[in-house]
């Protein structure tokens, strides 16, 4: 990763973000929306296959410009990936109760949390990592 890790004295010593001071305002936009593209998930269930096709269309289209463009291209998607993952689980699980869970609570909120923090940390020039997310993209 390019960039230097910053740290915010009022944080704790282990929460912090690298920080890419060579990604460009233009660069920290459009991956702002590239990570709140999947809100448009929310929406209805047809809309989970959308956020996550413009979502690669998004990544595809500016991966090579910049490492940081590239970086949370990838954590996006892997992101997008995870979720329908997880609303997969979900449905198998939803006899047992906890798909419910999963369904009615976990995945919104994780996507809506998820989401916004992501834009705002790349807003900022920052590496974002999304939590309960597979790296299924290295």
């Amino acid at each position: 990763m390019v960039g230097a890790a910053t740290m915010n004295p009022a944080m704790n010593k282990t929460d912090y973000r690298v920080h890419d001071p060579g990604a460009t305002e233009s660069e920290r936009t459009y991956t702002m929306f590239l990570h709140l593209v999947g809100l448009l998930s929310m929406m209805e269930w047809i809309t989970s296959i959308i956020s996550l096709i413009v979502t690669w269309i998004m990544w595809a289209k500016r991966k090579d410009e910049s490492p940081f463009l590239d970086d949370q291209g990838k954590e996006a998607m892997n992101f997008q990936l995870s979720l329908l993952l997880w609303a997969v689980i979900g449905v198998v699980t939803a006899g047992l109760g906890v798909g419910a869970l999963i369904l009615g609570f976990g995945i919104p909120i994780l996507r809506v949390v998820g989401c916004v923090r992501g834009a705002i940390a790349a807003n900022k020039g920052e590496y974002y990592r999304y939590p309960m997310t597979f790296r299924f993209i290295s």
